[in-house]
């Protein structure tokens, strides 16, 4: 019997992955989820680097090549219902008339800063560097607006914007 000494490798996987943590895969919540919208969240954990929760946008040109714009609007619906993920900057027509796109945040790591691309300027509903929120536990999001709430949301955001940058 020949006793074989395996050899340990001195390197690092330093690759990128899409990670959800064991706690959200075991919970009830995603247990619950359609196999699409359990798709999206793994295709918005790939999106998420250590730096940019709260800035991820959910659109047809970033995500289609995974998934189609039906599919992906009721995923993405099903995963805020259950609060996976939450809006941090709603989106819609700036003054501008400029289309800005919601930025979503995963509910299982921490809020990032929101930063500013192109000019853009958005007014964030979390706060950076807050603990997780964890809604995915309970399987509802608390923080749920229904469109035409979410429309609301976006236009008195846009002028809070403007009276701070008059």
């Amino acid at each position: 019997m020949y006793l074989v000494k395996m050899a340990r490798s001195k390197h690092k996987n330093k690759g990128r992955f899409a990670g959800i943590p064991v706690q959200v895969v075991e919970s009830a919540a995603y247990k619950s989820l359609n196999g699409n919208s359990a798709k999206l969240l793994t295709i918005l954990t790939f999106f998420y680097k250590f730096y940019n929760n709260g800035n991820l946008a959910i659109t047809q040109s970033t995500l289609g090549p995974w998934i189609t714009k039906n599919t992906m609007y009721s995923s993405r619906d099903e995963l805020y219902i259950k609060g996976f993920i939450v809006i941090n900057a709603y989106g819609g027509r700036s003054f501008g008339g400029k289309k800005l796109p919601t930025l979503y945040a995963l509910t299982f790591y921490p809020m990032n800063h929101l930063k500013e691309r192109n000019g853009e300027i958005r007014y964030a509903h979390y706060p950076e560097n807050q603990l997780p929120l964890h809604y995915w536990k309970n399987g509802k999001n608390p923080d749920y607006k229904i469109k035409k709430d979410r429309d609301i949301q976006f236009k008195r955001d846009i002028k809070k914007i403007y009276k701070t940058n008059t």
